[in-house]
């Protein structure tokens, strides 16, 4: 017969062990799913940057026309942005793509901003 204290001893094991194996399971280094959107901040150019937004689905499938957006809003102004198909194609490929926006007239004269495109997934 087995004794109350071993049993116990046995269950409080059983119990510590899978105790471990769940945080062990909370704890992985798996980074999860990445964003399917993500922000790229630009040059700096007359004392202020932007920010463009592009999406995953952009880049996994470029559209035959490429894309066409609009930065964010800084000094009064935003800028065009655009990327051909070819330039996303190489960014789904690894490559590091720089793009230069649209002409602003703000923050000081008309200038532009260049963005540094890279695969984030």
């Amino acid at each position: 017969m087995v004794e109350k204290k071993s049993l116990k001893r046995v269950t409080g094991s059983v119990f510590s062990i899978l105790g471990l194996l769940l945080l062990m399971g909370c704890s992985s280094s798996d980074p999860g799913t990445p964003p399917t959107t993500r922000s790229f901040n630009s040059s700096s150019a007359l004392g202020h940057s932007h920010t463009v937004v592009i999406n995953k689905a952009d880049i996994e499938t470029p559209p035959a026309a490429g894309i066409a957006l609009t930065t964010s809003s800084a000094s009064n102004h935003s800028h065009s942005f655009a990327m051909t198909r070819e330039q996303l194609q190489a960014v789904a490929a690894g490559s590091t793509v720089i793009i230069v926006d649209g002409s602003a007239d703000g923050g000081g004269g008309a200038h532009t901003h260049s963005y540094s495109i890279t695969k984030w997934f």
